[in-house]
């Protein structure tokens, strides 16, 4: 494990204990009631202002009848309003209702990731809640495009101006931070 709690899998040069000791107060695990078989999508988020403004993949909350977001450190729950989302960008706003005082992640210039960095990736991997997992790689490739589906929505879309990672990502993790070295969000 990575001694906060997630699990580490990957390989990479980064002190994946000490990057998530520092990124996951400003982490949320993301719950989203589906519309169809009386399902959930468990994804996660990112915290980006201290009255609980989150950012997560749209796909996390696509088809949702409602939202909730839990505090990965302290186990805290809120319930979650979407304020906007960009289905072309796979990117939606979340606001954690009656959130004050939040820890929020460090956003680094992802323009100016090369390839090669090292990086970190922190989610729900498997959508089983709790500390992050963590996911170690380097970036391999710049403003790449790809085609994303979501068989249980039966939605494709295709997303352009990424960034390729080869750390194992796992389903869950989605919403989750891409970090750098010192801990700074550079994708998503």
């Amino acid at each position: 494990g990575t001694g906060s709690g997630g699990t580490n899998s990957g390989t990479g040069s980064l002190n994946a204990s000490a990057l998530a000791t520092k990124v996951d107060p400003g982490i949320v695990d993301v719950t989203s009631q589906l519309k169809y078989s009386n399902a959930t999508a468990e994804g996660t988020g990112m915290i980006i202002s201290s009255s609980g403004l989150v950012v997560t993949n749209n796909h996390v909350i696509d088809m949702a009848t409602s939202v909730s977001a839990t505090l990965v450190v302290s186990g805290k729950t809120y319930t979650a309003r979407v304020v906007g989302y960009d289905d072309t960008d796979d990117v939606a706003l979340l606001q954690l209702v009656g959130a004050s005082g939040l820890k929020t992640v460090s956003l680094a210039d992802s323009s100016k990731v090369k390839v090669g960095l090292p990086v970190l990736a922190l989610g729900n991997a498997g959508g089983e809640g709790g500390l992050p997992s963590t996911a170690q790689g380097t970036i391999g490739g710049l403003d790449k495009s790809i085609s994303a589906s979501d068989s249980g929505a039966g939605t494709t879309e295709m997303l352009k101006g990424m960034l390729e990672t080869n750390a194992p990502i796992e389903q869950g993790d989605s919403g989750g931070p891409l970090v750098d070295g010192s801990g700074q969000v550079v994708g998503m």
